[in-house]
């Protein structure tokens, strides 16, 4: 799968991934809002074999594949990362069950 990866100019390290053959702007608006502009920094192959330095190939195929986008965040966001995701409708693993 190829995919494009895009960088946000109002937040360090927030990355969009999209599939090559889809325009950002086709998303969702309230999915861009926090990224401001966009600027594609690289073409991706995500084959399984591939590493990447901060997310798994696994998951962002994953994404990609049911969502068509994968919102790489900035480190140490990770419960931003979930509320985020929930905020566009993205439901994944619930972090606390039993809340």
């Amino acid at each position: 799968m190829q995919c494009t990866v895009y960088k946000s100019s109002k937040k360090a390290d927030l990355y969009l991934f999209v599939p090559t053959d889809i325009q950002p702007d086709t998303l969702d608006p309230a999915i861009l809002a926090p990224f401001g502009a966009l600027q594609a920094v690289m073409t991706l192959d995500l084959s399984a074999d591939r590493r990447l330095a901060r997310s798994d190939t696994a998951t962002i195929r994953k994404h990609i594949q049911a969502f068509g986008f994968h919102v790489q965040m900035p480190p140490g966001n990770e419960n931003w990362a979930h509320w985020d995701n929930l905020k566009a409708g993205i439901r994944g693993q619930d972090p606390n069950p039993d809340a």
